[in-house]
């Protein structure tokens, strides 16, 4: 009896709906399309510095993510397909599929560098702008505690 309710529920499982994520190429895809990116944005994003140094620490505002409507398939044509695919495999990283402008595409490999582990929740909700900041000033009020407490160490 156990064997049959297993296979009745797996059964009802598998029948039920499932909802349509939007995958990584989707998102780029209506990027590409509503931004109007060309080639010239590869070569940016190889010389992509982290442009915000230490001084640009201002949290006079948070930023939070303007809503972008995404096709839940998209139709490129051979040239924006190989621009992004391209985009895809340079930056390579789980928060690339949040990502809702060319500024976030450039910024979330540093995010990435500095939190791997951020929720879904804040990167669907605040600019990686914000998140990097954030990140960013968490490491540098940790580096002298840390270094306080090796020099008291020994």
């Amino acid at each position: 009896m156990n064997l049959l309710h297993h296979i009745k529920h797996k059964r009802a499982k598998q029948k039920r709906k499932q909802p349509i994520k939007r995958d990584v190429f989707n998102q780029i895809c209506s990027l590409v399309k509503q931004y109007d990116l060309k080639e010239s944005f590869l070569s940016v994003l190889d010389n992509v510095e982290d442009d915000l140094s230490g001084e640009n620490f201002k949290f006079n505002r948070v930023k939070l993510k303007t809503p972008m409507e995404s096709s839940l398939f998209s139709l490129a044509t051979k040239d924006e397909y190989a621009l992004i695919m391209s985009i895809i495999g340079k930056v390579d990283n789980a928060y690339l599929k949040f990502a809702n402008s060319p500024e976030e595409i450039l910024l979330c490999g540093s995010l990435y560098r500095l939190n791997p582990s951020l929720t879904n929740q804040k990167l669907m909700r605040y600019h990686f702008e914000t998140l990097l900041l954030h990140e960013r000033a968490k490491a540098t009020n940790n580096e002298p505690n840390n270094k306080a407490t090796d020099v008291a160490k020994p």
